[in-house]
């Protein structure tokens, strides 16, 4: 009888033994599983890009607004106010900068005044200046042609569409300018524009970043659309990836904005007042490129999303 309890108190305490291993087993893959759920939750959830920053120009720059990208070159413009914002002194000119940020050309073409936006269009390198569009040869490095916008106040930003038409804004007369068949006119002029100026060219519509929104403009001007809101202040207005996009606000932020989402920070270089004017993002090589006015310099980074 002794010997029948002995293995009857032996099996009883195996049994919770093997219990107790098997919710400790059980225990530690659940905490597995919700370490794995929760990385991947965060990989899943991770819209905040990470952004590295890989070079800047000698401070050589007169006041560069915008920059540009030509992917057919592999060169950049910047363009270069040096004097007031809307003076018409003849100061104004275009530099040629290399991927790795080398001035290549301070002085590639001059002759303008306070050039700012800038798009490309197969050989032509077109850009604002002040109350009209320059055009200007790429291969001769030489102005073109000169088109004047009527009425024009502050002609800034620059976008062209896969048909090469040129649209232009003027953020402080509220509107938009076309340049279609060698004549620049007056586009889109509704209430809806409040200090219109970031452009960008979807393959049917017109993105117009204002004061504090983004609107989406079909190019036959007629059906118009607020696409995101609460975007703070817009200067340039790039595409990032599946409809998120890259804005700055000139003084010195660039954020990743989404019609669907919260704006994010990606950038403050206020703090060492660094400016954030017209940027460019070359989705090839992840570079988002910041023209810094005031500061004289372009800054790269690289972008990962």
């Amino acid at each position: 009888m002794k010997q029948l309890r002995l293995f009857s108190l032996a099996m009883l305490a195996l049994f919770f033994i093997t219990i107790g291993c098997n919710n400790s087993q059980q225990s530690s893959g659940q905490e597995e599983q919700t370490k794995q759920e929760a990385q991947d939750k965060k990989k899943t959830d991770k819209n905040t890009p990470e952004l590295t920053k890989q070079w800047a120009t000698d401070s050589i720059m007169k006041t560069p607004e915008s920059v540009c990208y030509n992917p057919k070159k592999d060169v950049m413009y910047v363009s270069n106010i040096q004097g007031k914002s809307n003076a018409k002194d003849g100061k104004g000119f275009i530099s040629l900068v290399t991927p790795e940020g080398e001035v290549k050309n301070l002085k590639w073409v001059t002759g303008l005044d306070a050039p700012k936006g800038m798009g490309i269009y197969e050989d032509t390198l077109y850009v604002t200046n002040v109350d009209e569009i320059v055009a200007i040869d790429i291969e001769k490095s030489k102005i073109a042609n000169r088109y004047p916008c009527k009425n024009a106040k502050f002609a800034n930003d620059i976008a062209i569409n896969n048909k090469g038409v040129v649209f232009a804004s003027d953020m402080n007369a509220d509107r938009i300018y076309r340049l279609k068949d060698d004549n620049a006119e007056n586009w889109l002029d509704i209430d809806k524009l409040d200090s219109p100026n970031g452009l960008f060219t979807l393959e049917n519509n017109l993105l117009i970043g204002m004061s504090n929104s983004v609107l989406k403009v079909d190019y036959s001007g007629e059906n118009v659309e607020t696409l995101i809101t609460n975007t703070g202040g817009i200067d340039g207005l790039e595409a990032a990836h599946k409809n998120y996009y890259l804005k700055s606000d000139w003084r010195g932020h660039v954020h990743l904005i989404h019609p669907d989402k919260e704006k994010q920070l990606i950038l403050d270089t206020t703090p060492e007042n660094i400016n954030a004017a017209d940027i460019d993002y070359v989705p090839g090589k992840k570079l988002l490129l910041v023209p810094t006015f005031n500061d004289n310099r372009v800054m790269a980074y690289k972008l990962n999303m």
